[in-house]
């Protein structure tokens, strides 16, 4: 990374997460930059995300409906499911708090704030290995990805088994 350039922690404008078909690893892209790399450990339902400026974060289940950020010890975001069916959930974390709702759109979700919409995350037409985000106002990226993390695969999230134990995982 060029050390002129400051370390983009919000996604501003259009974005997007790309994976290869059936395939656990993606990649979160703005202005033709990558920002992070994700692999996704299915079976333990836990993603790793790592920052271009080399921080880690492991987004992981934390009971019932519940997925947490973490940077190493620390919690940074919680993203918990709202609605029975999936459709809400409420993303929190230092200095946000945010909705992630899916209207009656197929594969279209908002971020929103009081029921103002901030960002919005677009899958393709056949999946969810393109996801198109677009913000009109800066969103934390630990935000857009705990939205990715239940977006892409929402089951995961709803069911969190009684045996899970995540992966211990470092950077």
């Amino acid at each position: 990374m060029n050390s002129r350039t400051a370390p983009r922690r919000v996604i501003l404008g259009s974005a997007r997460l790309v994976s290869p078909w059936m395939s656990n690893t993606w990649r979160l892209e703005q202005d033709q930059a990558t920002l992070a790399t994700l692999k996704r450990h299915g079976k333990m339902h836990v993603s790793i995300a790592q920052l271009a400026d080399g921080a880690a974060w492991i987004l992981e289940p934390n009971g019932w409906g519940v997925v947490r950020a973490r940077e190493g010890e620390n919690e940074i975001a919680r993203i918990t499911r709202r609605s029975a069916l999936g459709r809400r959930w409420e993303i929190t974390g230092t200095g946000f708090a945010y909705e992630l709702v899916n209207p009656p759109k197929p594969r279209f979700w908002r971020i929103e704030v009081g029921g103002s919409p901030l960002a919005e995350l677009k899958g393709s037409v056949l999946s969810y290995n393109k996801l198109r985000i677009e913000s009109a106002l800066a969103v934390p990226t630990v935000a857009v990805l705990l939205g990715w993390h239940v977006v892409t695969r929402p089951w995961e999230q709803a069911a969190a088994p009684k045996g899970l134990v995540p992966i211990a995982t470092g950077p």
